[in-house]
């Protein structure tokens, strides 16, 4: 596969190897689940693999490397629908519930793009959330059943297998026909 932007994903991507969190093994197995597409994110390519990459690695990596924190199982409550009235941000991070100083919980995909994340939410404070692929990939499913069916990701994938609208925060959009 290759990235629709390789400049905003390569670096991440080299990190991850870095790390021994994805392996040349595992990208293999992964691209093959996502049917080799010719381009896509490593977003899609994260999510697809959420039964590949070991979760304690993962988890750990945002622990540790991050500066995440694990407040428990990471799954989509109502009061999350007031963060998806629009579509879900193009940086992979989804807010899933408030702490209990009532600052946005986020999940973490993209840990390389917090700063956009933090500013999405103005003077509030977001917390960085240590979640698993598997945990983030159900989250932005439900985020998507509760906004009318917008996507995770730019490109239909079968990384959420649900339908895709195009998104002004993606870098390129196309239509599940």
């Amino acid at each position: 596969m290759h990235f629709i932007d390789p400049s905003a994903d390569a670096p991440m991507l080299a990190e991850l190897k870095e790390m021994g969190i994805l392996t040349p093994a595992m990208i293999e197995r992964i691209d093959l689940k996502l049917n080799r597409p010719e381009t896509g994110t490593l977003n899609e390519l994260l999510l697809a693999g959420a039964e590949i990459v070991a979760e304690s690695d993962w988890l750990s990596w945002q622990i540790r490397r991050h500066g995440c924190h694990r407040f428990g199982r990471v799954a989509w409550r109502e009061e999350a629908a007031e963060w998806a009235q629009a579509n879900p941000p193009s940086d992979g991070n989804l807010p899933y519930r408030r702490g209990l100083n009532g600052n946005p919980l986020v999940a973490l995909l993209r840990p390389d793009l917090w700063e956009a994340t933090a500013a999405r939410f103005g003077r509030a404070q977001p917390h960085r959330a240590a979640a698993t692929l598997g945990e983030i990939r159900e989250l932005a499913r439900a985020w998507a059943r509760s906004n009318a069916g917008f996507a995770f990701t730019s490109n239909p994938s079968p990384a959420l297998d649900v339908p895709c609208r195009p998104s002004p925060f993606s870098i390129e959009s196309r239509r599940v026909p």
